[in-house]
Order: C-alpha cells, then sequence, then structure tokens
C-alpha cells in the first residue's frame, strides 16, 4: 500500500495531533502501540482494496493518503481498534477514538467491531455503536446505530452484508437488518426486523417509513466495492 507520509512520519503525525487536541503528555510509543499501528495499517490495506471509488487505487495499488479524510477516519477506527486489542493504555485508545470525533464529527469507540470491509464516504455527524456489524458496509453522513444486547449477551441489532446506511438514516432498537439492505436518506428502522434484499425509505408525502423489496439484482453497496460474495 503506497502511502503519503512514510510510516514512521504518519505515527508522529497522529501522536502530534492527539497531543495538540489532548495535552496530557501521554504519547503514542511503545511496542504494543507500533504493533497495533502496523496493524492498522494492514487493515487499511485489507479494506481499501475492496474500495472501488476514486482515490483509493492508483496503477499501482492500493493508496492511504493521510489527507484523504474518509480514508483517515477509516485508519484512526483501525488504530485505535488494535490498540483496545493489543491490550495499549484504555487512554491511549480514546485518544484516538475521540481525535477521529474531533477531526472528522465521526464517533465510534475503539471497542467497536466493524467489519474487514466497509465504507466511510463523509461521515459528518455519525454515531456508530456496538452493533454486530457485516462486510460491504457502507455509512454515509448524520447516520445513527444503536447498541444494545440480545437475551443471550449478545451484540445487536445484527446487520447484515451489503448494508448501505444512506445520509441521515438511524437504525435503533434489536431487530436484524438482513443482507443487501439500503437505507434511504432520513430513514428510520425503529425495532423492525428488514428482510434480505430490501429499501428502506422515508416517505416525504405520509412521513412514514416504508420497506420495499428491491426490483434489481445489485444492491446499493455494490456501487462501492468490488463484486461482492454475498
Amino acid at each position: 500500500m503506497k502511502l503519503t507520509l512514510n510510516k514512521s512520519d504518519l505515527l508522529k503525525y497522529v501522536d502530534n495531533q492527539a497531543g495538540y487536541f489532548f495535552p496530557d503528555g501521554i504519547r503514542l510509543q511503545g511496542d504494543n502501540v507500533n504493533s497495533a499501528f502496523e496493524l492498522a495499517l494492514e487493515r487499511c490495506e485489507k479494506c481499501f482494496d475492496n474500495i472501488i471509488l476514486p482515490g483509493y487505487h492508483d496503477e499501482n495499488g492500493v493508496i492511504f493518503s493521510h489527507l484523504h479524510s474518509d480514508q483517515y477516519a477509516t485508519f484512526l477506527y483501525y488504530f485505535s481498534n488494535s490498540m483496545w486489542k493489543n491490550n495499549v493504555n484504555p487512554a491511549l485508545c480514546s485518544k484516538i477514538m475521540y481525535l477521529n470525533r474531533a477531526l472528522h464529527s465521526f464517533f465510534v469507540s475503539y471497542k467497536c467491531s466493524l467489519p474487514d470491509i466497509f465504507a466511510l464516504q463523509h461521515p459528518v455527524g455519525t454515531v456508530i455503536g456496538n452493533a454486530a456489524y457485516s462486510d460491504y458496509l457502507v455509512i454515509l453522513q448524520n447516520v445513527t446505530v444503536n447498541t444494545g444486547n440480545g437475551e443471550s449477551g449478545e451484540l445487536c441489532p445484527v446487520l447484515g452484508k451489503g448494508l448501505y446506511c444512506g445520509a441521515g438514516s438511524k437504525i435503533l432498537g434489536s431487530e436484524r437488518v438482513g443482507d443487501r439492505v439500503s437505507l434511504g436518506v432520513n430513514s428510520v428502522v425503529l425495532n423492525t426486523r428488514i428482510p434480505d434484499d430490501s429499501i428502506v425509505i422515508n416517505n416525504i408525502h405520509s412521513g412514514k417509513t416504508e420497506i420495499r423489496k428491491r426490483k434489481n439484482k445489485e444492491c446499493q453497496a455494490q456501487a462501492y466495492f468490488k463484486p461482492m460474495m454475498i
């Protein structure tokens, strides 16, 4: 993967940003941090390799630009989550999590398990809870996904593969959302099970959310990724 900053400079860049916003003297240093940093880049490469949007590839392969805000927001999530998995000081995990929030107005916990393959598109105002996510997830601006636990303690809601979350869409409650589901602008899923291959829209005339069966074969998320095996 081609980086616009070399690895050493990229880590310093993140450390300087975190230190500016949160000047508590806690630095991004240590073997566990370095290991998490390398893991975050590996996860980014796998994720970005599957995204077909402009700016993610050139003739030589995958690109990660620190000045591409969607890419950088994805990296900061992977970095904070990888640090948490590596048992790094929770204060550092929180700093990177809140750095993502400060820079992009995007909140996702370092404990949240986002999938290996997902795409952010200007996710300003988006809040992502610790639900059960699947690959080929697309998240736009002002999206809300709440979090909960099922009767057996498992994370919910369970969100299927190929989920497209349009601007302002919300998933509230614990009911499953199926595979290849597209949520339209400002649509709200409230404690409602959504079948596979559905489109959820906000009917501006009635003010109610409607669930419709998709007529065409390809889901909206397919426009963001290489062909999906789902």
